[in-house]
């Protein structure tokens, strides 16, 4: 691993990062976890991720995802799969996990059906999707969802939504699309040459703290327009 990317790593989740404004937000649903207890849960498109510390020790986790897609992470999961064909018996989980997933999936009103089916009856869903963030993990990146198209996929997969809430807004959304536009314009100098990268790097990094110092008074402004990073909901399975 380079310096640079040693770094980026260590300063994950600081307001050093340029990626803290969107980042501070996603943690945050961590925390619904926390009321989960004596539950089997699948976590479907786990990646490199490790929820232990987000979840009660009383709780089994299944970390399932692509093997092709796990092969850059230290972390594998605990079985490969495919959420629109999940290798489940029906009604044999207590809850499932989606956390940025969906709008990699191909067929995700599959995947919602398949979700239905393995979860048992009064099973939670707990999930989060993008609506205004850049491509990433492409060419695997296909939908976005708003709270309306939200509600209408649940409810026809037969389920009840129990909570929603967004991720940002319109302020906060605004300054990390220009930190994550700066660092996409460093990867193409980079791509070009090692030096023009680390000029336009040096270049780029003070506009990102002073972007997220700029961001930091508003994160609370729940008044500044419908624009979000995303949602989040709870979803239970209607019985």
């Amino acid at each position: 691993m380079s310096l640079a990317k040693a770094l980026y790593a260590v300063l994950r989740g600081t307001p050093l990062h340029p990626q803290w404004l969107s980042d501070r937000y996603h943690r945050s649903k961590l925390g619904l976890l926390g009321e989960v207890r004596n539950c089997l849960l699948l976590d479907i498109g786990s990646g490199g991720s490790d929820l232990r510390g987000a979840l009660d020790g009383s709780n089994r986790v299944l970390r399932l995802d692509y093997p092709q897609t796990n092969a850059r992470y230290a972390n594998p999961p605990d079985v490969f799969g495919d959420a629109q064909c999940l290798p489940m018996a029906g009604e044999s989980i207590d809850a499932v996990i989606l956390f940025e997933v969906l709008e990699h999936v191909p067929d995700h009103r599959l995947a919602l059906a398949e979700i239905a089916r393995v979860l048992r009856p009064g099973g939670r869903l707990f999930m989060s999707v993008p609506f205004i963030y850049p491509i990433h993990d492409a060419p695997h990146d296909y939908f976005r969802f708003t709270p309306f198209s939200l509600r209408q996929l649940l409810e026809k997969h037969g389920f009840r939504l129990k909570r929603e809430s967004r991720l940002g807004n319109g302020f906060v959304v605004g300054f990390q699309i220009i930190n994550l536009s700066l660092l996409e314009s460093v990867r193409k100098m980079l791509g070009r040459s090692r030096l023009l990268g680390a000029l336009a790097g040096a270049a780029a990094y003070p506009l990102c703290l002073l972007n997220n110092a700029l961001a930091a008074p508003l994160l609370a402004a729940s008044w500044a327009g419908s624009a979000c990073f995303g949602y989040v909901v709870i979803a239970e399975r209607v019985e």
